[in-house]
């Protein structure tokens, strides 16, 4: 039997599509072991907080059609996730971008409520980016972007990529809270109602009106308790405290006059005016 050298023996032929899927499955890899960093953004969307539990959440959709979501509040997903999206997924969502002919929005659009969530998606395009910000006063068409831009983000298929840092920022006080209360509200007598939390009335914020309590965070978590005082009748605003508060207050004690000592049964139940201090009304 002759064995012509041009064409390949069955079996080696079969070996060699073989190798050559593997290369090809090799060289496109799993979504989770691609560097971001290293990938060009295509489109963006970041959703921020709100007041109640609006999911905070980050989507970068890559030119090479790899997904990210970072997960960071009120999420199903907290920490970064990936995954490959279809080609029909790219190209129809690439078409919407090019039929709102997104470069004609302005950059930022003013609401008019304050507790609202805050938009931004940012578009990039032959080496040129283009980002809208906005929260309930936006087009309609870009309105339509963000709902196509979530049915993305809700799919099914994401590969966790990095777990969420469980890391408090350096610049908060956990345990503490910053609470402006109702007139007349008393500060000693408004802790008890949380009692069980080990609630304790520290101090007022310099004369602002707003009062400092710590808690326990063994009994409850601070998001758990920060939202239960946002929704308190007696409360106008809370947050957690934060050191540049507390910097803020010695700056003010050493530039202020010399005053004659207050009774110290008055050191609780100073009157509380209002002052330009910075509020985070209800938000979070």
């Amino acid at each position: 039997m002759s064995i012509n050298p041009l064409v390949p023996p069955r079996n080696l032929g079969f070996l060699l599509f073989f190798g050559a899927v593997l290369t090809m499955l090799h060289s496109c890899g799993s979504p989770a072991s691609a560097s971001l960093s290293k990938l060009d953004p295509l489109i963006e969307m970041s959703k921020g907080p709100c007041y109640g539990r609006c999911p905070v959440f980050t989507l970068t959709i890559y030119e090479n059609g790899i997904a990210s979501y970072k997960g960071e509040r009120y999420t199903d997903r907290l920490g970064t996730f990936v995954r490959k999206l279809e080609k029909s997924e790219m190209e129809r969502i690439l078409g919407e971008f090019d039929r709102a002919n997104f470069w004609q929005f302005r950059d930022s659009y003013r609401g008019r409520i304050p507790d609202m969530q805050s938009v931004t998606i940012s578009y990039h395009q032959n080496g040129k980016k283009k980002t809208v910000t906005g929260k309930e006063i936006r087009p309609n068409a870009v309105k339509w972007l963000e709902s196509q831009l979530d049915q993305i983000a809700q799919r099914e298929g994401w590969i966790l990529k990095e777990a969420p840092e469980e890391q408090v920022p350096d610049f908060l006080i956990p345990d503490q809270l910053l609470v402006e209360l109702g007139e007349d509200t008393d500060p000693e007598e408004w802790a008890k109602k949380y009692a069980q939390t080990d609630m304790t009335f520290l101090r007022s914020l310099n004369d602002t009106g707003y009062w400092i309590f710590s808690y326990d965070e063994e009994t409850i978590t601070p998001d758990q308790i920060l939202e239960q005082v946002r929704n308190d009748e007696e409360v106008i605003s809370a947050e957690f405290n934060k050191k540049i508060y507390e910097n803020l207050e010695e700056e003010l004690e050493e530039s202020s006059p010399a005053k004659e000592a207050a009774p110290a049964s008055d050191a609780g139940t100073q009157s509380k005016g209002k002052s330009n201090t910075p509020k985070s009304g209800k938000q979070q």
